[in-house]
């Protein structure tokens, strides 16, 4: 993914200047097919050659450059979830990897508590999708991972992830795991609440109908010096990407919609309580 980024950005700095694939392939001494590959995420680009392009780019900002190799770096980091690569399927993958990439997260979704807030149980209660009995090898996997990626919430290198999460009022309702599953999971989202890089907002039933539907989204953005957002829109058999700036900018006034018609973050914070407070009445 970082490559993705690194190499889209690239492109970027290079047509804002004007300039031809041949153009950026003479200053490497390279054929134009090498600086394709590295625009397109297929290839790494060593440092020398990237220092090369920054220059020819107008680049000269020590920080701005500094961002722009450290990016290139990066790409070439092996990640934590590489291991679990031939027990995992590849839309999953692409999800963590996303997550352990990005700098900011926005999201909907109306209906279930979203992975990055899940407890253990109600993560569980999820990957079992309402079947009991013991996880088998796959289930446990997916839970520990889930409750790996939870760790972006709370990481110092790179900072944490931000996230701007709105939930459906149905969410908090729906009995994944049953009443005690669904109380602490409840009370968990109130502790997360908390964390002053994650706003969470209730979209009440009384909202009535919202731009997009009752459709669930979520809008990722990377970190300076790059300039992409990706969306992600998820159902019950895969997961579908859209990069280009028209879908997400669609879904971003989608949102946009959604946050002015939920609960405030601090009402949200009361329906919560209120909510798990009724399932402990007798």
């Amino acid at each position: 993914m970082r490559k993705r980024v690194l190499g889209t950005n690239l492109r970027r700095l290079r047509e804002d200047k004007g300039l031809a694939l041949e153009d950026a392939a003479t200053q490497l001494s390279c054929h134009a097919a090498k600086v394709s590959r590295i625009e397109a995420g297929k290839s790494g680009i060593r440092q020398l050659d990237l220092k090369a392009l920054l220059d020819l780019y107008g680049v000269k900002d020590t920080d701005e450059r500094e961002s722009w190799l450290a990016l290139a770096r990066e790409s070439r980091r092996q990640r934590w979830w590489r291991v679990l690569e031939d027990q995992l399927p590849q839309d999953f993958l692409d999800l963590v990897g996303l997550e352990d990439e990005v700098s900011e997260c926005r999201g909907f979704q109306p209906g279930i508590v979203p992975g990055l807030f899940q407890t253990e149980a109600y993560a569980t209660a999820v990957i079992q999708g309402g079947i009991a009995g013991p996880l088998n090898t796959d289930q446990q996997t997916k839970v520990r991972v889930r409750m790996e990626r939870q760790k972006a919430l709370t990481r110092e290198d790179p900072p944490p992830l931000k996230v701007w999460m709105i939930l459906g009022e149905a969410a908090l309702r729906q009995q994944v795991g049953g009443a005690a599953v669904l109380h602490e999971q409840l009370l968990h989202l109130v502790q997360v609440a908390q964390l002053p890089n994650v706003t969470l907002q209730v979209l009440p039933f009384a909202a009535g109908a919202c731009p997009g539907g009752p459709y669930p989204f979520l809008i990722y953005s990377f970190p300076p010096p790059a300039e992409l957002e990706v969306a992600l829109l998820e159902n019950f058999a895969s997961h579908a990407y859209l990069e280009s700036r028209e879908d997400t900018v669609r879904l971003s006034s989608a949102f946009d919609h959604l946050r002015a018609s939920a609960l405030s973050a601090l009402d949200s914070e009361a329906r919560i309580i209120q909510i798990a407070e009724e399932l402990t009445d007798p």
